[in-house]
């Protein structure tokens, strides 16, 4: 008993610990610490927010996240002419999605009646018959889900491009836990990060 409850829990744990979000990554250069040391935040400004992520904590959560990764991977944070600068976009947008429903049709239940031989004689009597359901089609159906999508941009100061993009997107239920989600989608971003 105690084995089928710690499996419970270690198979609980693991689906919980499932993403819901999907993670994408463009680059045009390769963001390599040997040619670029030092990066900084573009102003506020210009990056840009709605929706849940419109506040100062979303904000702060977002910045510190992606400042830690990129110290991680060996950049130094340096507001006096940075080889690097970094801007987000986080977004949540309405959305209709559509899903499709396979449609059965359950034949009603009847009596039929039968014969059998008992005996040598011919007996007569009703049996109960309850047909399986029968697959008639799809429905479609469309619902309206809030789509998230994060988005992080490095950009070369010196040619003004950006050379790479990380973004995940995601559906948003709870707006309080797709904050406090925050650092763990940064990191997952900069895991695509070559």
């Amino acid at each position: 008993m105690k084995k089928l409850a710690l499996v419970l829990f270690i198979t609980a744990a693991l689906f919980s610990a499932c993403s819901s979000y999907n993670y994408y990554s463009v680059a045009h250069n390769a963001v390599n610490p040997a040619k670029y040391k030092t990066f900084a935040w573009i102003p506020e400004g210009k990056s840009k927010s709605t929706s849940i992520y419109n506040n100062d904590v979303a904000t702060d959560k977002i910045v510190e996240s992606a400042s830690q990764e990129m110290s991680k991977r060996g950049f130094t944070l340096q507001s006096d002419k940075p080889d690097l600068l970094l801007r987000y976009t986080a977004v949540v947008n309405k959305e209709v999605k559509e899903y499709s429903d396979p449609v059965y049709y359950n034949p009603p239940s009847r009596i039929l009646p039968r014969v059998s031989y008992y005996g040598g004689r011919r007996v007569y009597y009703y049996s109960y018959y309850n047909p399986l359901p029968v697959y008639v089609g799809d429905r479609e159906r469309q619902i309206r889900v809030k789509a998230n999508s994060i988005m992080i941009d490095i950009i070369d100061r010196n040619t003004s491009k950006v050379i790479w993009r990380g973004w995940a997107e995601g559906e948003v239920n709870n707006p309080e836990k797709a904050i406090n989600e925050i650092p763990q989608v940064i990191g997952n971003i900069f895991k695509k990060l070559s």
